[in-house]
């Protein structure tokens, strides 16, 4: 059996008593190494849930959000939840507090009373994953948008999170930052066994999760592996999300009668079911 590493059962929530839910009974699982996704347009609801996720959001009641064994209802356990789940956000100059790379991610070492030497090493540790080594002594304002939200990475994941959560974290990014931190982030999904939780509105970065959560209005308007996610197309646009390039090519050319009955997520898929057609 694979491990539950997430469990939220029926979740709901609103900011203020005189307006609607912002979530409504959000029940999710996730297992242990997986990469899932959450989709959906501005105002969906997938931001609040990532609040609840890490604790800055308390739910009403117990057994509601539990994160790796640790029920969030309890406030006295929310540092413990913290370190299970670490958050990278959309501007990565908001978690940047120090001068140096090296000590921006001392800042959260620190914060958690890990000791100098382990320190150092986790420091070390983590900037190799990021392949930012060489700029561990450079100004973090003085890197590139691609550099800064690898950097917030490594302050994360140098506290040896079970969980990373990134939200909105490549919609600053230009292509070729975007394309930086995904591969990094697939990286610690696969070399390390770190559990990912991408929240984005950008279908294209889902065609390789483990499970896509597309949210509408604050409830699950679907969920599944991408092949049936995809599957269907219209009620993606009815949600306000624009179909992955591929997708989107296949769509219309089947439009236009040319017959592609395969699914094609990737760019590379299409090409080769187009071959097929000659």
């Amino acid at each position: 059996m694979s491990e539950e590493i997430i469990k939220i059962n029926s979740l709901s929530f609103k900011y203020n008593e005189d307006e609607e839910n912002v979530l409504n009974d959000i029940t999710l699982s996730v297992t242990k190494g997986s990469w899932v996704s959450i989709v959906g347009h501005n105002g969906s609801g997938k931001s609040t849930l990532a609040k609840f996720l890490i604790g800055l959001l308390i739910p009403s009641q117990s057994n509601t959000v539990v994160i790796g064994g640790y029920d969030t209802f309890d406030e006295e356990l929310i540092w413990e939840v913290r370190k299970k789940a670490g958050m990278v956000f959309q501007n990565p100059e908001n978690q940047m507090v120090a001068t140096t790379v090296r000590d921006d991610i001392a800042f959260g070492l620190e914060n958690i009373g890990i000791e100098r030497t382990e320190m150092l090493d986790r420091i070390e540790w983590s900037l190799k994953k990021v392949k930012m080594e060489q700029y561990v002594d450079h100004e973090p304002h003085r890197l590139s948008g691609g550099q800064k939200q690898r950097v917030a990475i490594a302050g994360i994941i140098a506290m040896h999170p079970s969980v990373l959560i990134l939200d909105e974290a490549t919609s600053m990014l230009d292509p070729m930052g975007r394309q930086e931190v995904l591969e990094t982030v697939r990286m610690l999904n696969k070399d390390e066994g770190m559990t990912i939780i991408n929240i984005t509105h950008d279908l294209e970065e889902t065609i390789f999760s483990d499970q896509i959560v597309v949210m509408n209005r604050g409830k699950i308007y679907a969920k599944g592996l991408p092949e049936q996610v995809f599957q269907e197309k219209d009620r993606l646009v009815e949600s306000g999300l624009e179909l992955p390039f591929s997708l989107d090519v296949q769509t219309r050319l089947v439009d236009k009668g040319i017959g592609l009955t395969k699914l094609c997520l990737t760019k590379e898929g299409l090409v080769n079911e187009l071959w097929k057609l000659k």
